[in-house]
């Protein structure tokens, strides 16, 4: 007897596949080019008169550091690459072990959600908890994930 996957929980390690590949590179770029990636500056918007004459008046003021959201210092920098490094890759596999249906893989996929929530506030301190923003929506992966449990064994299926 075999088991299919439903359309949701192929979708969702579909999508964590996308997601946690990119985080891995550019866990693995940031890693390996650290200096470049905190030589990084920010650029500011300037509008030429060209833009702002039909444009209606805007009311957004920017109030955001220059550094936002990635420090410039190095020693910061490298944690946090760490960091999402081994968020990416527990999720990668985590979603992995879930598209073949194994139970184990959700597990996985919760404690690298939990990594990437605490380990860089750890390596960063709480000024790196802005990094853990791209975290919150693997929360919500976690919540739907779950609602698929019930469709995983814990023995190896034949697909």
């Amino acid at each position: 007897m075999t088991i299919q996957r439903s359309s949701l929980l192929t979708i969702l390690c579909v999508l964590t596949a996308l997601s946690s590949g990119l985080g891995l590179f550019d866990g693995v770029i940031t890693l390996t080019k650290t200096d470049a990636v905190s030589e990084t500056t920010r650029i500011k918007r300037t509008l030429s008169p060209r833009d702002t004459k039909n444009d209606p008046p805007a009311y957004f003021e920017d109030r955001a550091s220059g550094d936002a959201p990635m420090p410039a210092d190095p020693a910061v920098i490298r944690p946090l690459a760490f960091a999402g490094i081994v968020h990416n890759l527990l999720t990668l596999i985590g979603a992995a072990l879930m598209f073949w249906l194994r139970r184990a893989g959700f597990w996985v996929y919760v404690a690298g959600v939990a990594v990437g929530i605490v380990l860089p506030i750890v390596l960063g301190g709480f000024s790196a908890f802005i990094t853990t923003f791209g975290v919150f929506f693997s929360v919500i992966f976690a919540v739907l994930y779950w609602f698929c449990l019930p469709e995983m064994t814990r023995k190896p299926v034949e697909i």
